[in-house]
């Protein structure tokens, strides 16, 4: 589902606590897609959308990159290898942690009108 109106990450982390993982941080989304199986996202993901998942290997980036998925955001505490966050980088990806589990997430984006 999407906005009609671009979120900045700036106006992203003012909604979940989440740490900016890559160098680059100035991208824009346009709406929300939650999935942790690859196939999933591949399938049914639009471009510009906000990808969040428990995920952290290698892949997630391939299919960021594939999906035009400008931000990724990686819940329940999780964090990705060093090699992973260079790969993000290298893709133009932003990749942000949380602590909070998907479901407090969604929930958070979902009473922000991200959808």
């Amino acid at each position: 589902m999407t906005m009609t109106k671009p979120v900045t990450v700036k106006t992203l982390l003012s909604i979940i606590p989440a740490e900016v993982l890559t160098d680059k941080a100035d991208a824009e989304i346009k709406g929300c897609y939650i999935a942790d199986l690859l196939s999933d996202v591949l399938a049914r993901a639009e471009p510009g959308v906000l990808w969040v998942t428990i995920q952290t290997h290698r892949n997630v980036v391939s299919v960021a990159a594939m999906k035009d998925v400008p931000v990724v955001l990686i819940t329940c505490g999780r964090r990705p290898d060093p090699q992973i966050i260079m790969e993000a980088q290298e893709e133009g990806i932003v990749l942000l942690a949380t602590p909070l589990s998907t479901y407090e997430a969604a929930g958070k984006l979902w009473e922000a009108g991200l959808r």
